[in-house]
């Protein structure tokens, strides 16, 4: 779906009402309803640590072997080690 909204070429133009509306509708149609808030993942958070440069490798050596994602595959080792 190709999205497009014309903004004016000189940014102290202000846009016109026109504008405006198609803006905002674009937002609007891009926010996500109650009910599918509801049905989506849960909020996520990032977690930053290091780790050994060879560790690091072997955990991508493995879940490309495995055809795996690397961040769903430590989601899942953390969340069967971590339960609710």
């Amino acid at each position: 779906m190709s999205k497009s909204v014309t903004i004016p070429s000189n940014p102290r133009n202000k846009p016109t009402a026109k504008q405006l509306q198609a803006l905002d509708d674009l937002v609007r149609r891009d926010e996500p309803t109650q009910a599918a808030q509801k049905s989506s993942k849960p909020p996520m958070k990032r977690l930053t640590f290091d780790i050994d440069a060879a560790l690091h490798k072997r955990i991508r050596m493995t879940c490309l072997e495995r055809d795996k994602d690397m961040a769903e595959e430590i989601r899942r080792i953390l969340a069967e080690n971590f339960p609710p």
